[in-house]
């Protein structure tokens, strides 16, 4: 497993920032239609280690999707920032927010069975269907 990293990131109009330790230069996709409608397309995010350092927070809104998740925006700008796990200091930040991208390559697709066939991505990746996608976030048995 790649060693963790030490990153920063901001939003459009810089109100909120933050610093974080990602896992690692992975980056995954979501294609589930709650991020699908969030984005205007697939989110492309990096899993962190533990809680972020954010500056700004009081710009930030955050709207709790569904028992499992919420996710996290800038209020001034709309940026999407972050998903996390409900109730816990489990995140990961839109690779798109990141200050210092490079490195970062994409290994993983989630949700793979909601992926609209008008896109597909070029470079071999890990395809998890959803289940097993959040199984691994909430330690639940694949349904």
């Amino acid at each position: 497993m790649a060693a963790s990293l030490d990153v920063s990131g901001h939003c459009l109009c810089g109100a909120v920032s933050y610093n974080a330790t990602a896992v690692s230069h992975d980056v995954g996709v979501c294609h589930c239609g709650m991020c699908r409608r969030w984005t205007g397309g697939p989110l492309m995010y990096f899993d962190v280690e533990g809680a972020p350092v954010i500056e700004g927070a009081e710009s930030i809104g955050v709207y709790k999707s569904s028992d499992v998740g919420e996710r996290g925006f800038c209020k001034r700008c709309g940026s999407v920032l972050f998903w996390k796990v409900a109730g816990e200091d489990r995140y990961t930040f839109t690779a798109g927010s990141l200050d210092t991208p490079s490195g970062f390559i994409l290994t993983k697709e989630i949700f793979v069975e909601d992926k609209p066939a008008f896109y597909e991505f070029a470079n071999p990746t890990e395809k998890l269907r959803g289940s097993d996608a959040m199984s691994a976030y909430t330690g639940d048995e694949p349904k």
